[in-house]
């Protein structure tokens, strides 16, 4: 599932910088991978170590569900669903259980009984996905490419609407996404600074599991 959501954003973002490039298609590879999804239905709590934790933890209980749902096909749509439009915050987590919701209410139900026993509920769990994975993509991009907002911010108006129109949603997209990192509150930063290694095992394995198929 987080595969899916992951190679959603990471896939239609192409940045100038190669190095901001292959740091956000991995992203994008892991909140699919991690089936991410945001519903700003519940109220966003400050995130803790503690809720950081049980999210990373709860990743290897929801993967048997985004597995299953990328091979019967429907982790396409949600992929869909979860590319924000201009204007929007980047919250694919939650994005992802409103989907699931509205269109797989089986596999909706499926994601609660998951997520329960870590405490979470699906929509509390959409919600610390995506406070927990926009800070680590915000690390991330602080430590590979802290240039990447300038530079598209620096892109000329007059060349983007020169694009054809499918290149210029996907930068518009990847605009939104970008602005969203860059807001992320210092304290969810040092809060996903205790759990990044964890992450990045998640991920390393991820990656290594598609490449392996």
């Amino acid at each position: 599932m987080a595969r899916a959501a992951i190679h959603v954003y990471f896939q239609a973002v192409s940045f100038t910088h190669e190095g901001s490039s292959d740091m956000l298609k991995k992203a994008a590879f892991v909140a699919g991978s991690f089936f991410l999804f945001v519903s700003h239905a519940v109220a966003a709590d400050a995130l803790t170590v503690d809720a950081a934790q049980r999210f990373v933890e709860s990743l290897h209980s929801v993967k048997a569900l985004g597995d299953r749902l990328e091979a019967e096909g429907k982790a396409e749509q949600l992929q869909l669903d979860m590319q924000p439009k201009a204007g929007e915050p980047f919250a694919p987590y939650s994005k992802s259980v409103t989907a699931l919701k509205a269109k797989y209410p089986d596999e909706y139900s499926e994601l609660k009984s998951a997520v329960k026993p870590h405490g979470f509920s699906a929509e509390e769990w959409g919600v610390t996905g995506d406070q927990v994975m926009v800070a680590y993509f915000a690390r991330k991009m602080e430590k590979e490419n802290p240039g990447a907002m300038a530079q598209m911010e620096a892109m000329d108006p007059a060349m983007l609407e020169q694009m054809p129109p499918q290149m210029k949603e996907q930068i518009m997209q990847a605009k939104a996404m970008m602005e969203t990192i860059s807001k992320v509150p210092p304290e969810n930063k040092e809060v996903v600074a205790e759990v990044e290694d964890d992450l990045d095992a998640y991920m390393e394995a991820e990656e290594a599991a598609q490449a392996g198929q």
